[in-house]
């Protein structure tokens, strides 16, 4: 981002890419088009790429390498998972929960949790209040009339809630995505649903942020 010379450091079946950065990169318009540049670019080079989380920083190679090590089964589940795919985002309007108690930004995916915005003190009611939320936030009703026709491109999803908008995730074959796009753009005239369909990227929503 800074126009650092990147660098491959191999470990135990991963390749981590680093470039070395006189200080954290701020959370700027113009550094996160970069990074976003910068993965895009390795993901078009490589089978499998797994995007860490902007601003990720190391203090030395000592505890990258100890990062990789932890992480390192993980890693290569996930990059097995996403080799020779790519993500796909899908944008609903319309979408919110008809719960008023859970409105509000409240982001699900397979890799985060989710807080109810009323507080509990109960043990069980919290519980139950939490697997409510999670269930409903799974739920995009909306997308019902397009997905038997999706169904054959994806190979795993990720859901997200923004105030009234859903964005659903898909990891698909890099090899169908004009024919993904094109089913998803045909049924949802074809069933009126309001949505924006974008990509492909390198798959963020799959990275499980390491």
């Amino acid at each position: 981002m800074a126009g650092e010379r990147l660098r491959a450091i191999p470990f135990d079946g991963v390749m981590a890419i680093v470039g070395d950065v006189r200080r954290r990169p701020a959370a700027s318009t113009r550094n996160l088009r970069q990074y976003a540049a910068v993965v895009e670019s390795i993901a078009a080079r490589m089978p499998a790429v797994l995007p860490a989380r902007f601003g990720t920083t190391f203090d030395d190679v000592a505890e990258l390498t100890l990062v990789l090590r932890s992480r390192g089964a993980t890693m290569r589940r996930r990059l097995r998972a996403v080799r020779g795919r790519t993500q796909m985002t899908i944008r609903l309007l319309g979408s919110d929960p008809s719960d008023e108690s859970y409105r509000g930004p409240t982001p699900v995916t397979s890799r985060t949790g989710v807080r109810p915005r009323n507080k509990s003190t109960q043990g069980t009611q919290y519980l139950r209040q939490r697997l409510a939320v999670l269930r409903t936030a799974r739920e995009v009703p909306e997308l019902a009339p397009i997905q038997p026709a999706l169904r054959r491109f994806v190979k795993d999803e990720r859901v997200e809630r923004r105030g009234d908008i859903a964005t659903i995730h898909h990891l698909i074959p890099r090899s169908m995505v004009e024919r993904y796009r094109s089913a998803v753009e045909r049924t949802a005239t074809e069933s009126d649903v309001r949505l924006v369909v974008s990509g492909p990227f390198a798959p963020y929503a799959f990275a499980d942020n390491w």
